[in-house]
């Protein structure tokens, strides 16, 4: 046994038929994993390990390599080896506890889910490197096709007899059945039950709970009441693919015995608020002293995991160039700094990990704009996008997510406004997590700063009262007018030295060292992926319609449907040039 004492601690509940005092912790985990490209990644025996990456980097077959490992060292494409740190626990009394055991006189065969074992048979077990023949006692590995078969009616047994189908221990077990049934509602908002009465199988049925109020004359009469309701119901394996993988993957983690799950897309056949409850499952099910590795494509299986557990995870991103696979591993303190942002959290920044390139835009309208237009390029091209757009919600927050997704490998390239120079610390922050050290660009950017000036950037005390009091004096009126506050406003008002900058672009910078030390810091900036507006910013590029943010981005699209229109030959130029 691992080292929880029961599935009734475990599931909160009690009653359960295990002798807690006699448990000891058995089985292991993988402390190590040993790449193909000569990279080691360590393992704590309470990681989450989270496999992403774009399609056909590897995920899967990593699984694939240290299920097969486990069992022992065999010719693997992603993963080439792995470290087991076996518990100290006696593995016979393990057996003992949880199997059906046969004793025939010169041996003893035990039997159970998924294997079967001759006491003379796991002698070696100790001195193996890895589980051996004990593998299926101790690691679950899950995949897409079994996942929906797991559910299937299983043969009916007698009590006694060895339970060799998750089926038969929610049949024999309150506790099974319940914690089975609570995480199947907060899916599908149906309980799950057991079919005991329906025959030579036990199926699982959907439907709610069965409750009585009256009595009955004995057990038999209920009994018979009971299944015929159950008759009515509909059984698992009848239902969508959704529903079966859904319950194929808790029918597995319910078993308390493993101590490592291998889950290969859990998010498979499930709508996205399914998969993010089934990565909450599998957060809340897994003990301290379990690990799981899984292979997902889903930013809601990943969010369901980091919102209940997200000290345990550990994300690895794979990529792949030809044959050769590269790793990325961004452990929880990293990524919870942008998770912990509301804004980031909310945003789509978890799809990120699985796309081939992303574009980090300050916002919404920006990102909806560019990626229709780098779309369109694409199709001309006789290509698809593998781009992902993603805001962040200000200039403010580009910094912490480039760092975030650069050190998960993910091909990141930055879209500011030219005003992200208006404040040195962001800039410099941006700058920085794109690798560029600041002092290599400083000088050129304190340069173009000091050239920036403004007609208005300060208001003379003097020439404020002058101005108010020519309106003040303009009417006997005892209300202002609204001409007249406007009037007032203007007369105290500012203008940025960014002002013409924002709206005109680099043409507005000043003649001479201003316009060459930019387009100094521009180049280098340019060559790690940061591409500053040239033109000021978005709403620059179509001067033809007014406005601002999402509502000037849908005047432009419904005013010009035809994206072949000469209105977008600048704004196609400017994508061109950091669209991969």
């Amino acid at each position: 046994m691992v080292c929880w004492k029961t599935i009734g601690e475990r599931f909160g509940m009690q009653n359960t038929n295990i002798d807690t005092e006699e448990i000891v912790e058995n089985g292991g985990y993988i402390s190590k994993l040993f790449l193909n490209n000569g990279k080691e990644i360590d393992i704590n025996k309470n990681d989450i390990v989270i496999f992403v990456g774009p399609n056909n980097a590897g995920k899967s077959q990593a699984l694939k390599d240290i299920y097969e490992i486990c069992e022992t060292k065999k010719p693997s494409i992603v993963v080439k080896d792995i470290k087991i740190v076996k518990h100290a626990g006696d593995i016979k009394m393990f057996l003992e506890n949880i199997s059906t055991v046969n004793d025939h006189g010169t041996y003893k065969n035990y039997e159970g889910l998924g294997y079967s074992f001759a006491s003379h048979s796991i002698s070696g077990y100790s001195r193996d490197k890895y589980y051996g023949s004990a593998r299926s006692l101790f690691v679950a590995y899950l995949n897409t096709l079994n996942r929906l078969t797991m559910s299937n009616p299983a043969n009916l047994i007698s009590r006694k007899a060895a339970k060799k189908n998750p089926i038969h221990y929610v049949a024999f077990d309150r506790t099974y059945r319940e914690w089975l049934s609570e995480n199947f509602k907060q899916a599908f908002s149906k309980e799950l039950m057991p079919h005991t009465l329906n025959g030579s199988n036990i199926p699982l049925c959907i439907g709610d709970a069965v409750k009585f109020d009256k009595d009955f004359i004995d057990e038999q009469e209920r009994m018979e009441e009971y299944a015929a309701i159950l008759d009515t119901y509909k059984q698992v394996q009848e239902q969508g693919d959704g529903i079966k993988s859904f319950t194929g993957i808790l029918l597995y983690l319910m078993l308390d015995y493993y101590c490592t799950f291998l889950i290969d897309e859990p998010e498979s056949f499930l709508h996205p608020p399914q998969a993010n409850i089934m990565g909450r499952i599998i957060g809340k099910t897994l003990r301290e002293n379990q690990q799981a590795f899984i292979s997902t494509h889903s930013e809601e299986i990943i969010k369901g995991l980091l919102d209940v557990c997200p000290e345990r995870i550990k994300i690895v991103r794979i990529t792949r160039e030809e044959d050769v696979n590269e790793f990325s591993v961004l452990e929880n303190e990293k990524f919870n700094e942008v998770w912990n942002d509301p804004l980031l959290k909310y945003s789509n920044i978890m799809t990120s990990l699985f796309h081939k390139n992303v574009i980090l835009c300050e916002s919404d309208s920006d990102c909806k704009f560019y990626s229709i237009i780098e779309n369109y390029i694409k199709q001309l091209e006789g290509k698809y996008s593998e781009t992902l757009f993603i805001h962040c919600g200000g200039k403010h927050r580009m910094a912490k997510t480039a760092t975030a997704l650069k050190a998960l490998n993910v091909n990141v390239k930055l879209v500011p406004d030219i005003d992200v120079m208006n404040d040195e610390k962001v800039f410099k922050g941006i700058v920085e997590a794109f690798g560029v050290e600041w002092t290599s660009i400083q000088k050129d950017y304190n340069t173009v700063v000091s050239n920036l000036h403004s007609p208005k950037e300060e208001v003379k005390r003097n020439d404020a009262k002058t101005n108010i009091n020519r309106v003040l004096d303009s009417s006997t009126n005892k209300v202002l007018s609204k001409g007249e506050i406007k009037s007032i406003r203007e007369a105290i008002a500012t203008i940025s030295k960014w002002d013409n900058i924002k709206k005109a672009g680099c043409a507005s910078l000043p003649a001479g060292n201003a316009t060459v030390s930019f387009k100094k810091m521009d180049g280098i900036l340019r060559t790690v992926g940061i591409y500053m507006v040239s033109v000021g910013e978005l709403e620059c590029f179509v001067k033809e319609v007014g406005g601002h943010g999402p509502e000037w981005a849908n005047t432009v699209l419904e005013t010009y449907p035809d994206l072949d229109n000469e209105v977008y030959d600048e704004v196609k130029k400017f994508v061109k040039q950091f669209s991969s």
